[in-house]
């Protein structure tokens, strides 16, 4: 065993020379530029081509899978902002509505006013009444603004109702549906007196009542105040009559009324104000 290993240490240092000469040739070999191959090389390549492929296929995938990963990412920031964007844009669309409605809304008033003797106050409805027996809403002026009580509101498009009470900086108006509300009417095409009165089952229309047998009233005519009484001015529109029912065996009748005023959207209103406080207005 001893010679062995002798003999072994003996040819180490030559083969290491070999090994080193045959490791530097082939480097010399396979890094010049060559227009053939040898046997072996080929032989090396052609091994080595279905490796090569898998690799190739499985670095595509993955970089495939990243770019796609990174894009959905891309996606998914830009489509959060994008929803962002939308929802700024409808709230400022939403917003401008408003604007544009309420513009509208004064520009109407003031042609409005301008056409009428007495001031007008443009109040905001800021709430309604809860209950189920009563029909008021409450406006954004008062004593503050030279609101008083049994004071006249109305809207461009016609009666609205009453002051019924008044606080420092608010007020409540009984509609003219409420079954509370009665006002002198009367009919545009005949001058005919009418008593218009609130409280319908439906509480959408009002009912018109005739104050004499003399008095006619067909469908489509116009019902507007008296100014009989000191609470509206004479001339301001109430509704139009949209059908008539003969009462105590066809000796008198009750017309129904769909008022101008749509109750139901109120934003805002014009409160009557009495002659003496022209311009103390708020």
């Amino acid at each position: 065993m001893k010679r062995v290993l002798e003999q072994i240490l003996r040819w180490k240092v030559p083969l290491i020379i070999v090994l080193v000469v045959v490791m530097v040739g082939t480097i010399h070999y396979t890094s010049t530029s060559r227009l053939t191959v040898s046997l072996l090389e080929g032989i090396g390549r052609d091994i080595l081509v279905p490796f090569q492929w898998v690799f190739s296929r499985v670095q595509r995938f993955v970089l495939n899978q990243t770019d796609k990963i990174q894009t959905l990412r891309t996606l998914k920031e830009r489509n959060a902002e994008l929803e962002e964007l939308v929802q700024s844009l409808q709230a400022e669309v939403f917003e401008l509505r408003n604007y544009k409605r309420e513009n509208e809304w004064l520009r109407e008033a003031l042609d409005f006013k301008n056409e009428r003797e007495h001031d007008l106050l443009v109040a905001e409805v800021i709430g309604r009444s809860p209950s189920n027996w009563e029909s008021t809403i409450i406006l954004n002026k008062g004593m503050a603004h030279g609101v008083e009580k049994g004071m006249a509101v109305v809207t461009n498009d016609g009666v609205v109702g009453t002051v019924i009470n008044v606080s420092r900086y608010s007020c409540t108006v009984l509609l003219i549906i409420d079954a509370q509300s009665a006002t002198g009417g009367l009919v545009q095409a005949t001058g005919d007196l009418v008593l218009v009165e609130g409280g319908q089952a439906d509480r959408e229309t009002l009912m018109a009542r005739p104050l004499s047998r003399d008095t006619v009233v067909e469908v489509g005519d116009i019902i507007v105040t008296s100014g009989l009484s000191t609470v509206y001015p004479k001339n301001l529109p109430v509704g139009e009559v949209v059908a008539v029912e003969p009462r105590d065996y066809n000796l008198s009748f009750s017309a129904v009324v769909r008022p101008f005023v749509d109750f139901a959207r109120l934003e805002y209103v014009l409160i009557v104000l009495p002659q003496e406080q022209r311009g103390e207005a708020a």
